[in-house]
């Protein structure tokens, strides 16, 4: 129960540092945002590039595994554009093929059912790699702020490993992998600080990502 309790405190308190963090970035972008210059009536007037690489950290709202819980990892997305301006031809828009590598783990107990054992806590580990395509659609707000949807598809590979109880006293091993096809749905925005640098935010699913922008 102590144990349990020191978790729950650090938990709560590691919350409370995370919202300040997220709080004090959203007032500095909000800041700057405010100073900023309305630029989406003005078609075509964006940076023209060839490539948005972005490296990115990621945390899953997907299973890397096969219990319930999010993972957290690393990955680059690409995205080449294809539209430089549009396809709405009166706003400041433009379209691009995105396409991403991303690996993400998760480690710790985890619940699962056996016949006269149910849910009881044992250690999991498990990772999965994504390969997503995505058509990106931007819409440059400001020179510095730029929002974006993106729609898609991945291919996902994910394995687990995991114990578990098979009979009186006993635990056993056992691992298990599947790959198969998901859908991918997302938003973001970003952050630049000159014409090829910027903070790229992204929220959908099967996970969120906070990384760079470089326009090449």
């Amino acid at each position: 129960m102590k144990d349990r309790a020191r978790e729950n405190s650090r938990g709560k308190y590691g919350g409370y540092r995370t919202s300040a963090l997220l709080a004090g970035i959203l007032a500095a972008l909000y800041s700057a945002e405010a100073s900023a210059q309305s630029i989406i009536k003005q078609p075509g007037n964006h940076p023209h590039y060839s490539v948005d690489l972005e490296p990115h950290l990621a945390v899953g709202l997907d299973d890397p595994g096969y219990w319930g819980g999010t993972g957290w990892g690393l990955g680059m997305r690409a995205t080449i554009p294809f539209l430089r301006n549009g396809p709405i031809s009166t706003i400041n828009n433009d379209m691009g093929i995105g396409f991403g590598l991303d690996w993400l783990t998760r480690s710790g107990s985890c619940g699962r059912y056996y016949p006269g054992y149910p849910y009881s806590n044992y250690d999991c580990s498990g990772y999965a790699f994504y390969l997503p395509v995505v058509l990106q659609w931007n819409f440059y707000l400001t020179d510095i702020i730029t929002v974006y949807g993106e729609p898609g598809l991945a291919f996902r590979f994910a394995h687990a490993s995991y114990t578990y109880p098979c009979g009186p006293g006993l635990v056993c091993e056992d691992s298990a992998g599947h790959t198969d096809p998901i859908l991918v749905l997302g938003g973001g925005a970003k952050f630049m600080f000159g014409r090829t640098i910027g903070l790229n935010v992204r929220l959908g699913y099967p996970y969120v990502s906070v990384g760079a922008s470089f326009l090449l």
